[in-house]
């Protein structure tokens, strides 16, 4: 794991800002050249958006640089265009690494979209998961907008947004989405909102099981709606990917894991959330 700042207990308040300030230098001496992102999931829990504020205010002051890259721009595929490193660093010192960040970053992004290998490689390990022991929900419907004689209405142009899976267990219905995602911002947080709005419209417990999300949204925006949520941190690979989800967490501190199946630990916090919920309601 490449996670650098402490998640707290809940109790105590962090000033994550203050923190990335201070590490921010320290992971770039360590990495030489880092990328926005890279440094934002190295960070994690910290919000992203502080973490890039602390990157900046850093740049501002002069501590650190800000480089492009001089070589053949990549198409198509997303990858970073800028790159931080320490003032006093050549870019000839780093053009090598921010080559191969560029690559792994473009790898790791072009399967999380579209329809490459691992765009729904989580979604279908749920799917497989949800009805085994130790779990054993009944699912109803998947990718949905409509339960019973309910509809989600959505609030823009559009279709509905849709839950990926709607599943019943012991009398209680959720509405499960996953989020196997790299990159959380707080322009993602709306889509959180239409996840949760969409289960509640269908009269279900929206229940969000993703890679990542700031606490702040997970409480106000699921577990004060009546939800549960469930980050499990690590990015899901299939076996297959195996070498490039080494290379990322080498170059980049993406923590990504590999399996050919839920793992068991997954499975069983996700029961004990239930059961929890289960508890609280009877």
């Amino acid at each position: 794991m490449a996670r650098t700042l402490p998640s707290g207990t809940g109790t105590e308040k962090i000033d994550y800002y203050e923190l990335a300030l201070a590490k921010i230098p320290e992971i770039i001496q360590r990495q030489k050249v880092v990328t926005e992102r890279e440094i934002k999931v190295r960070l994690e829990p910290a919000f992203p958006w502080l973490v890039g504020h602390a990157l900046h205010a850093l740049v501002s002051q002069g501590l650190i640089k800000e480089h492009g890259y001089k070589g053949r721009r990549p198409v198509k595929i997303w990858a970073p265009t800028k790159f931080y490193a320490l003032k006093e660093t050549e870019y000839s010192e780093i053009e090598l690494i921010i080559k191969d960040k560029i690559d792994v970053s473009k790898a790791v992004n072009a399967q999380l979209t579209g329809r490459a290998v691992a765009a729904y490689f989580a979604e279908d390990l749920f799917d497989e998961a949800l009805e085994k022991v130790p779990l054993n929900f009944r699912i109803h419907k998947r990718n949905a907008s409509e339960f019973g004689e309910r509809r989600v209405v959505g609030r823009e142009r559009g279709p509905p947004p849709d839950l990926d899976f709607i599943c019943e267990k012991d009398s209680i219905v959720y509405g499960i989405d996953i989020k196997n995602w790299i990159r959380f911002e707080s322009d993602t947080i709306p889509e959180v909102k239409k996840k949760v709005d969409a289960a509640l419209q269908l009269d279900i417990v929206p229940f969000i099981i993703t890679r990542y999300m700031d606490k702040s949204t997970a409480f106000t925006e699921i577990v004060q709606k009546g939800g549960l949520v469930y980050q499990y941190m690590d990015l899901l690979f299939p076996m297959e990917l195996s070498s490039l989800a080494q290379r990322a967490e080498q170059l980049l501190g993406y923590p990504i894991r590999c399996v050919d199946s839920l793992p068991l630990y997954m499975s069983e916090y996700i029961l004990e959330l239930h059961n929890r919920r289960r508890a609280s309601h009877t």
